[in-house]
């Protein structure tokens, strides 16, 4: 089977870009951790400018880097994909104050995190940061056997990309969910 790296389609102009103005007490990177969040607040709020772009994506761009997905890619991954926890956000115009129906964006916080990233047949660099190893990896190989059948998944070690499946990815081009990028990856049978 293939894999992916997913990345933003970062490529039309028109595209909404939406901005956190205010975290809740949520770290930029806590939600890359793929730990369950008990305690997320319903007011969690993004904006953005209808002059900047007016094309709302199913995979919404966001200053923090965060997998923000519209309804219909959500009911899509439900489909395919169990381990992951939906958070639903506000989408509020920073002018007009028009909000998007609080029920089309969630964070789709991914749980799932395997051991399956393999550094021998990987393309990376190594930095010593404070006495600690961190890799920077330029091109990913994933051993096979260790994902698991997941569909959607981040990397032990490396939590930060999400990964697909080549089924995840065939799924979100029959549907055209839009602001969805792949760039393949190695898989080490």
């Amino acid at each position: 089977m293939k894999y992916f790296k997913l990345i933003l389609d970062d490529t039309n102009d028109n595209d909404v870009v939406v901005h956190c103005r205010d975290t809740h007490g949520f770290e930029q990177y806590e939600l890359k951790e793929g730990n369950f969040l008990e305690n997320w607040n319903e007011n969690f709020t993004f904006y953005y400018n209808l002059y900047d772009g007016n094309r709302f994506t199913d995979y919404l761009a966001n200053n923090l880097g965060w997998f923000i997905v519209s309804k219909k890619f959500k009911e899509l991954i439900e489909k395919i994909e169990k381990d992951i926890q939906f958070l639903p956000v506000n989408v509020v115009d920073f002018e007009s104050k028009y909000k998007v129906e609080n029920d089309e964006y969630f964070v789709a916080n991914v749980l799932g995190i395997v051991d399956a990233l393999n550094l021998e047949k990987s393309d990376y660099s190594v930095i010593d940061f404070d006495g600690e190893n961190i890799y920077s990896v330029r091109k990913y190989a994933v051993s096979e056997e260790k994902i698991n059948n997941k569909n959607l998944f981040k990397l032990k070690g490396d939590e930060i990309p999400l990964f697909v499946s080549e089924e995840f990815k065939q799924i979100v081009e029959e549907y055209n969910i839009s602001g969805c990028e792949f760039l393949e990856i190695k898989n080490i049978l």
